[in-house]
């Protein structure tokens, strides 16, 4: 690879710096793409606890292009590799190749949901389509807002909820992108913090040190509402002084899996 990159250097040398960064710049992502791919496709033949011959098998190919394969000689991988690579692990092509992409992201998540659970999300794809077409406007200034269906208070159960459409340009111009989903408070529980109606602007990013947190309980499937303190232990405080404290161990990887972070409240929007 070094000679690879020194024979591209001195084959360029009489191009402007620009040009020269360019080609570096796409020959090293290229690379790192391919060293993705093989790093993935080695881990996933481990997690499935095979050996290479085995896994040349159910890939439909020899041992020796197996081995090509891992050996980075195997550069194109043909759309049959990619349909046997997805039946074999259940992921698609472009997650072997690690791309840090939002969308491709939420892909990868989609295809891990049931297909009820899918059928859910194909809905509200479509229920966003629709809005866009039907509006003229920049739709960025529009934000789908859930509606939870039952009790909004302390620990509630978090089971279905209704959406609709809130313009919140004011916010939007200050907020930007950050502003990633919105929660309307349905009752008066959450008082004096949250008043019955309030809209909760929500941010996906992770939680920082003293900020106002949804979090899911996977054990009970219960909601809470709780300001996150980044210490050891972690602390998640009860927004008004109602409500109990929970302590979670970061290096308890079992601890940790039993709270799903939904979003950082960024501000509150009374309409």
């Amino acid at each position: 690879m070094v000679a690879k990159i020194t024979l591209l250097v001195v084959s360029t040398h009489v191009q402007r710096p620009k040009t020269i960064r360019k080609r570096l710049y796409n020959f090293m992502t290229q690379q790192k793409i391919l060293l993705n791919f093989i790093d993935n496709i080695e881990k996933e033949r481990v997690r499935l606890n095979l050996t290479q011959a085995q896994m040349a098998q159910k890939l439909d190919m020899s041992v020796s292009n197996y081995k090509k394969l891992i050996a980075g000689q195997y550069r194109r991988p043909n759309l049959f590799l990619a349909q046997r690579l997805y039946e074999l692990t259940g992921k698609l092509l472009f997650e072997f190749f690690d791309f840090d992409s939002p969308k491709l992201n939420a892909i990868s998540k989609f295809m891990k949901l049931s297909d009820t659970q899918c059928s859910f999300i194909e809905g509200i794809i479509d229920f966003e389509l629709a809005f866009s077409a039907s509006k003229e406007e920049n739709t960025d200034d529009y934000l789908t807002v859930l509606i939870p269906t039952g009790n909004c208070e302390d620990g509630m159960i978090w089971d279905s909820a209704n959406v609709r459409k809130v313009n919140i340009a004011p916010y939007r111009k200050r907020y930007g992108s950050q502003i990633n989903a919105g929660v309307e408070v349905t009752s008066n529980h959450l008082t004096p913090v949250y008043h019955m109606g309030d809209i909760l602007l929500i941010s996906r990013r992770p939680p920082r040190d003293g900020d106002t947190t949804i979090f899911l309980n996977t054990e009970n499937g219960r909601a809470y509402l709780r300001r996150f303190i980044q210490q050891v232990p972690r602390i998640l405080q009860p927004i008004n002084g109602y409500g109990e404290s929970f302590y979670i161990d970061p290096y308890n990887e079992d601890e940790v899996k039993k709270w799903v972070k939904y979003g950082v409240v960024l501000t509150k929007m009374r309409e």
